[in-house]
């Protein structure tokens, strides 16, 4: 009897010990997840002052820049505090969706370069929500819900069928000026340029490089080349020659750096 008595007790000491383990054990991780919401409500202010600076100042050095872009990413881990769900909303779901989604796409959209895929602002979302995800029905019911209110981003679709979020104050007329100064640069004149040499000089994404640039050849500012190795653009000379008289050149700005370029190869 002693001896099954002594078991007993062992065990039972056993359990109490294994019962006040799992009480410490939730006591942290409730300290934790405290924790841990005070921590993404920190994230949301700074978020939030981060989205105020860039507004109010558009010059910074390289170490700001470094330094924001590291913030930035930072921020983009965090994820978002409290992600609208269609329990918490009930019908206003997709209004409520649209507007955390104008918001979130703020910082994303400003290291792109004010235009971004709408596939890559899908997995940016739904990685900040965690478990909440959505689906791709419900981003796009929610991008459409923007010309609704008053937000300072907008869904596009290109002839391609490309969609892309882009702010409002986003303009091709710039793009079209930059990317014509960089196809009348000698080498290009005579090499050509892709897509990649598009995303360099524009500081965003090949895919997004090659939108401006079918965009650009839409409104005869190039003219494209097929071949194995891709897609290359040029200059669009035709316009310069005169429709009745191909010998005749109208205007000789572009033309005339074309032939400089040619002599001197």
């Amino acid at each position: 009897m002693v001896g099954v008595s002594g078991i007993l007790r062992k065990e039972q000491e056993t359990w109490e010990s294994t019962d006040k383990s799992l009480q410490e054990a939730f006591q942290d991780l409730n300290a934790l997840m405290g924790k841990a919401k005070e921590m993404m409500m920190l994230a949301d202010k700074m978020r939030q002052k981060l989205l105020s600076v860039s507004n109010s100042h558009t010059a910074a050095n390289d170490e700001e820049m470094g330094s924001k872009e590291e913030m930035q990413d930072w921020l983009l881990s965090v994820g978002i505090i409290s992600p609208v769900t269609k329990e918490s909303a009930g019908a206003l779901y997709h209004q409520q969706l649209s507007r955390q989604l104008a918001d979130f796409v703020r910082i994303p959209l400003e290291r792109a370069g004010g235009m971004i895929n709408l596939i890559d602002i899908y997995c940016l979302f739904n990685r900040a929500r965690g478990t909440e995800l959505i689906s791709p029905e419900d981003l796009l019911q929610a991008c459409s819900l923007w010309e609704k209110f008053n937000v300072s981003v907008a869904l596009r679709k290109f002839d391609s069928g490309v969609m892309v979020i882009q702010n409002k104050s986003h303009s091709d007329g710039e793009v079209i000026t930059r990317i014509k100064t960089l196809v009348t640069k000698p080498d290009a004149l005579q090499a050509g340029i892709t897509a990649s040499d598009a995303a360099m000089a524009l500081g965003i994404a090949p895919a997004m490089a090659k939108e401006h640039l079918l965009n650009a050849e839409s409104r005869g500012l190039l003219c494209r080349d097929i071949s194995p190795d891709g897609f290359r653009f040029y200059v669009n000379l035709f316009p310069d020659f005169d429709s009745d008289n191909m010998y005749l050149v109208k205007d000789y700005s572009a033309y005339s750096a074309w032939i400089k370029a040619a002599s001197a190869s």
